[in-house]
C-alpha cells in the first residue's frame, strides 16, 4: 500500500472518523474492557470497526473517503445500536497474528476484514467469530500466452502468496496433496505478492478468489496474458469477529448481519424498511413494528434503522461488488439458501 493510500487512511471524514492504527486504541479499550461493549459504544455514540485495505470490501477514494462491502456492515450496526449509520469510527487493522490480539484487547469493537474463520484461531486466541458474511475460496491467476490447461496440470511455477495466511496453509497442503512441483515466494502483504506477479517475478498468484479477481480487473481482457482458474482449493468463510467474554455484542452482531439477510429473503430493502411495521408477515412485523422486542437491548427501531440507512444484503453486496460496481461478481455461493446458496438466517424472535 503507498504512503498515499495510507495517508487517506487519516482524514477526517463526513460522518466517519479514520485514524492511523494505535491512535485511539486505548480510548476503545477503557470503554470496552469491563465486558459491556454495548454500553461503551452508546457512552461514546460510535462504533468502532477494524479494517483493512481490500478492494472492493475496503477501500478508500481519492479523497479518503471509506467504502465497500465490509464498510457497510459497520455502517449497518450503527444504524442498528446507535440509530446513526454514520457513527463509526475506523481503524486500521495491524498485520496477522498481531490482528487477532489487537482485538481480543478491545482496541476495536468489530473486526470487519476478509478474515476467514478458523477452529486454530478459536482457540487460540480470546475471540469469538460472528457468522460468515461472505464465502470465498483460494483461487489462482496465472501469466500465460495462451489459454492455461487445468489448475492441476501446472508445473515448475513458482507462487507468489501472503504469508503467513491460511492461503499459504492451504497452498502448501494442495501442493502435498497434489505432488505439484511449486515453489513459494513469500510476502509480507498481498500488495506485495501482486505486484511481484505483476513484474513476472513468479508464474501465478494466489488469495481469496475474490480478491484475485477485483484487484486483477484492471490488467484482464482483450489481449492480457492474465487468466484465474475457475477451480478454488479451499473453504473460506470470510466472518467479522469480535473480542471474546461478551456474550450480548456477539449475539447483537449477528443478530445484525442475519437481519441483513433475512430482509433480503422477505423483500425488505432500503426503500420500504420503514413501511413494514403493517406488514403482513408476522416475522417482518415484529421485527419491524413500533413494539420490537429484541432482548439485546437495543433499541424498537432497531432493524428499521439499520436496513432503511444501509440496506439488505443483496442490495450491500450488488453496490460493492456485484453489478452496480466495477467488478460485476456473482453472487455464487453467497446467494440466498431460498436460489441455491448459504446464507440462511435463523428465526430472529
Amino acid at each position: 500500500m503507498g504512503n498515499g493510500t495510507c495517508d487517506r487512511w487519516r482524514h477526517f471524514l463526513a460522518g466517519v472518523i479514520v485514524v492511523a492504527w494505535g491512535a485511539s486504541a486505548g480510548a476503545a479499550t477503557a470503554l470496552a474492557a469491563d465486558g459491556d461493549v454495548l454500553k461503551a459504544v452508546q457512552a461514546r455514540g460510535y462504533v468502532t470497526c477494524g479494517f483493512r485495505p481490500t478492494v472492493g470490501f475496503t477501500h478508500s477514494d481519492d479523497d479518503g473517503r471509506l467504502s465497500g462491502f465490509m464498510v457497510d456492515f459497520c455502517h449497518l450496526l450503527a444504524a442498528a445500536v446507535l440509530g446513526d449509520a454514520s457513527a463509526i469510527r475506523a481503524e486500521r487493522l495491524p498485520d496477522k497474528p498481531q490482528e487477532f490480539v489487537a482485538v481480543e484487547r478491545h482496541a476495536v469493537d468489530i473486526a470487519l476484514h476478509t478474515t476467514t474463520w478458523t477452529i486454530s484461531r478459536d482457540a487460540t486466541y480470546d475471540i469469538a467469530f460472528t457468522t460468515p458474511v461472505f464465502y470465498d475460496g483460494e483461487g489462482f491467476a496465472i501469466r500465460s500466452a495462451h489459454e492455461p490447461g487445468p489448475l492441476r496440470e501446472q508445473n515448475n511455477q513458482p507462487v507468489c502468496v501472503k504469508s503467513p495466511t491460511t492461503t499459504q496453509r492451504n497452498l502448501e497442503d494442495f501442493i502435498s496433496q497434489t505432488q505439484r512441483h511449486w515453489t513459494l515466494r513469500l510476502f509480507k502483504t498481498y500488495e506485495e505478492a501482486l505486484q511481484a506477479f505483476l513484474a513476472n517475478e513468479c508464474g501465478m498468484l494466489t488469495t481469496d478468489s475474490s480478491v484475485l479477481a477485483m484487484s486483477l480487473a484492471n490488467y484482464r481482457g482483450l489481449g492480457s496474458n492474465i487468466h484465474i482458474f475457475p477451480d478454488v482449493i479451499s473453504r473460506e468463510p470470510l466472518t467479522p469477529y469480535v473480542a471474546g467474554g461478551d456474550a450480548n455484542w456477539l449475539e447483537i452482531v449477528r443478530s445484525v448481519i442475519f437481519l441483513a439477510i433475512l430482509s433480503e429473503e422477505k423483500g425488505v430493502t432500503a426503500s420500504n424498511a420503514r413501511a413494514m411495521r403493517d406488514s403482513p408477515d408476522d416475522e417482518i412485523r415484529r421485527l419491524f413494528g413500533p413494539a420490537s422486542q429484541n432482548g439485546l437491548g437495543l433499541r424498537p427501531d432497531w432493524a428499521t434503522e439499520a436496513i432503511a440507512q444501509v440496506g439488505n444484503y443483496g442490495e450491500i453486496f450488488e453496490r460493492n461488488l456485484g453489478e452496480a460496481s466495477p467488478y460485476k461478481m456473482r453472487r455464487g455461493l453467497n446467494q440466498l439458501w431460498t436460489r441455491g446458496g448459504l446464507l440462511y438466517s435463523p428465526q430472529l424472535q
